[in-house]
């Protein structure tokens, strides 16, 4: 059965950024080809990348990942803004490209470094803009287990994956979750697709959308490219942890994709996660919905319950009056020092970064 097409939703929103200081401090050994460990030698010639086999993506709790003061981070030049939103992308035959950024990407991280004033608990909440909870038939109709996550477990089995929005996300092979925003392009977390403990991309990035246990009701689509920043690939700095996988087929043109977006300052909205949760039955689709309780330049917060397996889920508010969705966010992280799961914020420098990737590829 084909399904209508459903065009992507940006929104361009400009403010001020809040932001958070973390306790943890590194720094990671670089080169200039964005792959970490290598002396510094000459960039990976095509065909000479060595892929991680590995079936099943290394947490984050298990990855050698670097927190920067903001102190720190307020002193980036627009030299290293660039270097470090420059795309590294491979192909499965082990190709390697350097993609820089445009100069308006650039720009929006500069905006926003001068920007920080501080940690912001505070959220401006639009009338009629909270965000509605994705409640429909899709939904399993029968109660939860008690399962210790945040508390109760509130999460709720996705039985219509072939509805939409559900049929945009999918599991990626290598057990994360992904989400459709172009037609062959599905965003997800920098972990998802390159393994820092070992400085390797992941061979494993096929995409099934829609997957229902052991059912893939649109297949199973191989990816063409895959493609994260500098920051992620080479620095290993938890604020670029995130990531684009290229597909061989457009799928999204049966399927549909989410709409995107950045929007300043960002108000504590609703926000809907639709994932694979590794403690659930495999293949499985599972919801979560609550409150965003703390923004940050970088990241997003929210006592969503989520499990391994949900990182790359699209973080997205949806309105029911209006029937529209726009990811803000991408799922990274569980439980940290704020009691809190989090996500990968997608402020303006990753938007634009993203819109350049889906043009370019």
């Amino acid at each position: 059965m084909t399904t209508p097409k459903t065009k992507s939703t940006r929104l361009f929103v400009a403010s001020t950024f809040a932001v958070a200081a973390f306790a943890g401090h590194a720094f990671a050994q670089s080169s200039e080809d964005g792959f970490a460990g290598n002396g510094g030698a000459a960039p990976p010639q095509p065909g000479s990348v060595e892929f991680d086999d590995r079936a099943q993506f290394v947490p984050p709790s298990e990855l050698p990942i670097v927190d920067v003061y903001i102190k720190e981070a307020a002193t980036l030049s627009a030299e290293q803004a660039r270097d470090e939103l420059t795309a590294v992308s491979v192909t499965p035959d082990g190709e390697v490209e350097l993609v820089p950024p445009t100069d308006e990407a650039v720009q929006a991280m500069l905006n926003a470094i001068e920007s920080i004033e501080g940690e912001s608990t505070d959220g401006v909440i639009e009338a009629g803009m909270e965000g509605s909870n994705e409640a429909n038939d899709a939904f399993e109709n029968e109660s939860l287990k008690g399962e210790s996550v945040i508390g109760a477990d509130t999460r709720v089995r996705i039985n219509g994956t072939t509805s939409y929005p559900y049929r945009t996300a999918g599991r990626i092979d290598v057990g994360c979750t992904g989400t459709l925003i172009g037609p062959r392009h599905v965003l997800t977390a920098g972990h998802c697709v390159y393994n820092t403990s070992n400085d390797k991309w992941y061979s494993a990035l096929s995409f099934s959308p829609g997957q229902n246990g052991s059912t893939r009701p649109y297949g199973k689509i191989g990816w063409k490219r895959a493609l994260s920043v500098k920051g992620w690939t080479r620095d290993h700095k938890r604020n670029y942890d995130y990531a684009m996988i290229v597909l061989n087929q457009d799928i999204g043109n049966t399927v549909g994709w989410m709409g995107y977006g950045w929007k300043n300052p960002m108000p504590k909205y609703n926000v809907n996660i639709n994932g694979y949760p590794g403690d659930k039955p495999f293949g499985t689709m599972w919801h979560s919905f609550c409150g965003m309780k703390i923004i940050t330049t970088y990241r997003l917060y929210y006592p969503c319950d989520t499990a391994g397996g949900m990182s790359g889920s699209g973080v997205y508010v949806y309105w029911s009056s209006s029937n529209k969705r726009t990811i803000y966010g991408i799922h990274a992280y569980g439980v940290d020092s704020t009691g809190y799961n989090g996500a990968t914020r997608i402020r303006e420098a990753v938007f634009d970064n993203l819109k350049s990737w889906k043009a370019k590829y």
